[in-house]
C-alpha cells in the first residue's frame, strides 16, 4: 500500500510540476487558443482557469497523498536502534551462556573424595564440645 501511493505521488509531483511550468509568470497561461478570440477551443481566460484548476486539484491530491503516507508509515512497526539490537543480541548471548555447563565434567574419584570430607566436616560441626560451667 505504502508503495504504491509513493508511486502515485510522484507521479502527481511530475504532472504538477508540468502544469506549473505552463503557467505564465504574470497569472495567464501560455495563450493557448489564439488571442482572446471568443470561438477558439481554448480562449485565454478559459485556458487559464482550467490549468489554475488542474493545478488545485494535484496540490490537494499531493497533500492528501504525503498525509496518507505519513499516517501509514507511523503505523508501521518502528525499526529497531542500533543500541537496541546490540543490547538484545547480547541478551541471547548471555542466555546462551547461561545454559552451557558451568562446570566441567569432574572424575567421579575426586568427587567421592569431596563428598566424603564435606560428610566429615558437618559430622564435625555437629558435635559440639561440652564446655563445663560453674554454678
Amino acid at each position: 500500500m505504502i508503495n504504491i501511493l509513493l508511486v502515485l505521488n510522484i507521479i502527481v509531483v511530475a504532472l504538477l510540476i508540468g502544469i506549473i511550468l505552463l503557467q505564465k509568470s504574470e497569472g495567464g497561461v501560455l495563450g493557448m487558443g489564439g488571442s482572446g478570440s471568443k470561438n477558439g477551443l481554448f480562449t485565454v481566460r478559459s485556458a487559464g482557469n482550467l490549468i489554475t484548476k488542474i493545478t488545485y486539484i494535484l496540490a490537494t491530491l499531493f497533500f492528501v497523498i504525503c498525509i496518507l503516507l505519513a499516517f501509514l508509515v507511523s503505523r508501521r512497526e518502528r525499526s529497531k536502534s542500533f543500541m537496541q539490537t546490540m543490547m538484545e543480541k547480547d541478551r541471547v548471548e548471555s542466555v546462551k551462556e547461561v545454559k552451557k555447563p558451568l562446570v566441567n565434567k569432574i572424575p567421579e574419584d575426586s568427587v567421592k573424595e569431596e563428598l566424603k570430607k564435606e560428610l566429615i566436616k558437618q559430622e564435625a560441626l555437629k558435635t559440639k564440645p561440652v564446655v563445663p560451667t560453674s554454678k
